[in-house]
């Protein structure tokens, strides 16, 4: 019993002095395509947010190691349309951000070169989304006051749950650097695998039945560029 505390304690020992504790923070840019039928009718944007949280690095022999962490992440949808409203058209812009709290896995495997290294990995992920808000931009001021009551976004919509897919799933593909140990720059592309939308849930108003209807059978991808900073 004696002889395997000691083995136990060992193994923790060698663990915890290949291990750090780091804080994350960065950009995600995030592109939705649209659904066929609003491909003629509007176009959607990349939508720059941030991303920041806590990961804890332990490296593995053979130049591997292993990177769980727990990072909130804002990501969103823009979409860009010609309405019919008061007897003309309108260009109105809908955009939602929504937060998701995230648990990465990062599998890397990197070369050092003593002052740096560069490395490759893979990140599977899964998130839950706990807050969102939707906001309508209409350009023409003199028909905005009518507009935002007639789509039911006094500039602001929050929390908009219907509809919503809360649970989200996928994977990153990336490479980056570590400087000194201390440091570490990473640029990855992200899929996700889920919809962003339930099929035939009702929305709560015409602003987020838009996004509904023009993003419902698509995914979510995009690039994150983040600074870890190792402790």
């Amino acid at each position: 019993m004696k002889k395997l505390i000691l083995a136990l304690s060992a193994l923790l020992l060698a663990v915890s002095a290949n291990a750090q504790l780091g804080v994350v923070a960065g950009v995600t840019s995030t592109k939705t395509n649209l659904d066929e039928a609003y491909k003629d009718i509007a176009e959607t944007m990349n939508v720059d947010q941030y991303h920041a949280g806590l990961v804890y690095n332990l490296n593995l022999p053979l130049g591997l190691s292993l990177q769980p962490g727990i990072i909130y992440n804002m990501k969103g949808q823009s979409l860009a349309s010609n309405i019919d409203a008061l007897g003309a058209k309108h260009d109105v812009t809908i955009n939602t951000k929504t937060g998701y709290l995230e648990i990465p896995v990062r599998v890397a495997w990197g070369i050092d070169l003593g002052l740096f290294k560069p490395y490759v990995f893979a990140e599977p992920y899964l998130g839950y989304a706990i807050n969102t808000e939707t906001t309508t931009e209409i350009k023409d001021a003199a028909a905005a006051e009518i507009l935002n009551s007639t789509m039911g976004t006094q500039l602001e919509s929050k929390n908009e749950w219907d509809a919503r897919n809360r649970l989200e799933y996928g994977v990153g593909l990336g490479a980056g650097v570590r400087l000194l140990k201390f440091a570490s720059l990473s640029v990855k592309y992200f899929w996700e695998f889920g919809n962003l939308y339930k099929e035939g849930e009702k929305s709560p108003n015409i602003s987020t039945e838009q996004m509904v209807n023009a993003f419902k059978e698509q995914k979510a991808s995009g690039i994150a560029a983040s600074l870890t900073i190792y402790f």
